[in-house]
C-alpha cells in the first residue's frame, strides 16, 4: 500500500525523545515526545516542540530511539544548545516550537541509523512549491505514548521502552494565521489504530504528501519529501474526532527562521 511506502519513508528523519531522571534506587525513562532529524548549513538538529524541551528540565542525560531492536542512545543534557520560541499562557496557539542542536560528536552515529533532512533546502523548494491547501494529504509522524510501554526491572537494572511510532494520515480541516504564526489543523477520527489521546506526538513532523492515479488507477506517490510543519497541541474530542494543530510553513520557514537567527544564506 502506498501510505505504508510513505510512512516508512517518513520515519528515516523521525525520531522519540525520552529523558533518563536520576532517582533512587534507580533511574527512571520517560518517553515525553517527538521531533525531526534537520540539517541547517552544516549543522544537525532536533526540530520539536518547546514543551517537549522543557519536559526535559530535571533530567541529566536526553535519549533518542534510534533502532528497532534494544538500544541505547543518550546525550547530556547541558551539551545540547537550545533555541525556543515558547508562550506558556495560551498552549493552543504557542508558538511553541524548539530547535535542539545536536553535538558533532553524537551526529556519526545518529546518521548510521537514521537521516537528517536539509531544511535550508526545503525551504528554498516550499518558495516554489507552496501547497494547495484542501488538495493534498497530509501526515503527522510521531510517538504514540499511549501505545508504549516502559518497563523497570530493578532487579536486572534494565529499563526496556517498547517505543511505538504512527504516521498519522488526514485531510487538511482548518488553516488559522496568529500573531505572524499560521496553523494547520488535521482531523483524527475514533478509527481502529488511532488512539484515545495523541500525547507522545508532540513535537513530530507535519508533511504534506503528493498523491497521483495514473491511467491503470493506481495510487503511486511522488517519492518527494515536503516538510511543511511541527504539530504541538491536540483539542477535545467533538463528535467523534479531535484536531491536531500543527505549526505550519510560514511559521516554519519565516518567522522562526527569523526569530531564531537561522542563515538566510538559502533565501530566495
Amino acid at each position: 500500500m502506498v501510505l505504508n511506502e510513505v510512512a516508512l519513508e517518513l520515519q528515516h528523519y523521525f525520531v522519540p525523545i525520552f529523558v533518563l531522571l536520576p532517582q533512587n534506587p534507580s533511574p527512571n525513562l520517560r518517553l515525553i515526545g517527538s521531533g525531526t532529524l534537520l540539517e541547517i548549513e552544516g549543522t544537525h538538529h532536533i526540530l520539536t516542540a518547546a514543551h517537549v524541551w522543557h519536559e526535559t528540565k530535571g533530567a541529566d542525560q536526553i535519549g533518542l530511539a534510534l533502532t528497532n531492536y534494544r538500544s541505547r542512545f543518550l546525550i547530556r543534557r547541558d551539551a545540547i544548545a537550545s533555541k525556543e520560541l515558547w508562550s506558556s499562557e495560551d498552549s493552543q496557539w504557542g508558538p511553541d516550537l524548539a530547535l535542539l542542536e545536536i553535538p558533532p560528536p553524537f551526529v556519526s552515529t545518529i546518521a548510521v541509523h537514521k537521516s537528517f533532512l536539509n531544511l535550508s533546502q526545503q525551504r528554498t523548494t516550499f518558495a516554489s512549491r507552496q501547497p494547495a491547501t484542501g488538495k493534498e494529504l497530509w501526515a503527522v509522524t510521531g510517538m504514540v505514548g499511549e501505545f508504549s510501554k516502559v518497563q523497570n526491572s530493578q532487579e536486572e537494572k534494565i529499563i526496556d521502552a517498547d517505543i511505538q511510532a504512527r504516521a498519522f494520515f488526514s485531510v487538511l480541516q482548518q488553516t488559522h494565521e496568529h500573531n505572524e504564526y499560521d496553523y494547520i489543523d488535521l482531523s483524527a477520527k475514533d478509527l481502529t489504530g488511532v488512539p484515545s489521546s495523541f500525547g507522545g506526538v508532540s513535537g513530530g513532523g507535519l508533511w504534506d504528501i503528493y498523491l497521483s492515479i495514473t491511467k491503470s488507477g493506481e495510487i503511486i506517490w511522488d517519492e518527494k519529501r515536503h516538510f511543511r510543519g511541527v504539530a504541538f497541541w491536540q483539542s477535545a474530542v467533538f463528535n467523534g474526532r479531535r484536531v491536531i494543530r500543527c505549526h505550519g510553513p510560514k511559521s516554519i520557514f519565516k518567522t522562526a527562521w527569523t526569530l531564531l537567527g537561522l542563515s538566510e544564506a538559502s533565501n530566495t
